[in-house]
């Protein structure tokens, strides 16, 4: 999936963004982790490893700094593996992996780092309804087929009303 290019201004995708880079170097501010951009910053793992390491406890046996691609994939690898275990999440239906990571793809990273705030830190206040407009490229057997979507990253909070009896 590829965001449309007017999905990248929008006001409320960039306070999210905001929050979320914030919200990290908030956590990891005592490991001299700074964080200033989401797609080139986080791709090689190490910014999870210690989120989830700090978060969670959960301490995964990598190197720590990964410097060759091959080395980086393995480690976003088994760290997002972690993650996932950690999130309880089924690795079949997260909109995330290690190719669109890797891959510096916002989109997977962003839905990632929001369950994670979700788990973690569920009083972190996240702009709600934050959506995007997709393009989903198929090849077929008559060429490329392309479906614009909308993908929401975030959804309105529920509120509990307390009604007197």
């Amino acid at each position: 999936m590829i965001i449309q290019s007017t999905s990248l201004n929008d006001p409320k995708l960039n306070k999210l963004k905001e929050v979320l880079v914030e919200w990290i170097n908030k956590t990891l501010k005592v490991e001299h982790i700074v964080v200033r951009s989401l797609e080139e910053d986080l791709y090689d793992g190490l910014v999870f490893h210690h989120l989830l390491r700090r978060l969670a406890d959960v301490h995964v046996h990598v190197e720590e700094i990964a410097l060759s691609t091959d080395a980086q994939v393995r480690k976003l690898e088994v760290i997002l593996t972690a993650l996932n275990e950690t999130l309880e999440m089924n690795e079949e239906t997260v909109k995330w992996n290690v190719k669109l990571i890797h891959s510096r793809d916002l989109l997977a990273t962003l839905h990632l780092l929001v369950a994670i705030a979700r788990r973690f830190q569920p009083d972190l206040v996240l702009p709600p309804n934050v959506s995007v407009e997709v393009i989903q490229c198929e090849v077929t057997k008559s060429g490329v087929k392309a479906d614009k979507q909308t993908e929401f990253i975030t959804f309105q909070r529920s509120v509990k009303i307390l009604l007197p009896y």
